[in-house]
């Protein structure tokens, strides 16, 4: 009986706590838009992870970008900039100077 009423603290304490924000937003839609991997043909990741000497396969139900056909798994597209957790990253963009007319 203790341990149930423990689970329940535990899960009481959980759901007080503030959530966790686990979105991604892409930095660039003008290229790069995001899939889900299907079937049972191999995808491989564009990007090797650091210190390895090949490109890592991208499984059934994983969630990765692509561009064209470049496709990226998220962790290396965290890595490279194509998407990210910071919500307001548009308003951190470089400004880009105006066409001269």
């Amino acid at each position: 009986m203790a341990d149930s009423a423990e689970s329940l603290d535990h899960s009481e304490s959980e759901q007080s706590q503030t959530p966790v924000d686990r979105r991604l937003y892409l930095t660039d839609t003008e290229h790069w838009t995001a899939a889900v991997k299907q079937g049972t043909d191999r995808q491989y990741c564009f990007v090797q992870n650091p210190g390895e000497g090949f490109f890592h396969l991208i499984l059934d139900g994983e969630i990765f970008v692509r561009s064209g056909d470049e496709q990226v798994c998220l962790n290396c597209a965290l890595r490279r900039g194509l998407v990210t957790t910071d919500r307001l990253f548009w308003q951190h963009r470089p400004k880009t100077p105006s066409p001269r007319v």
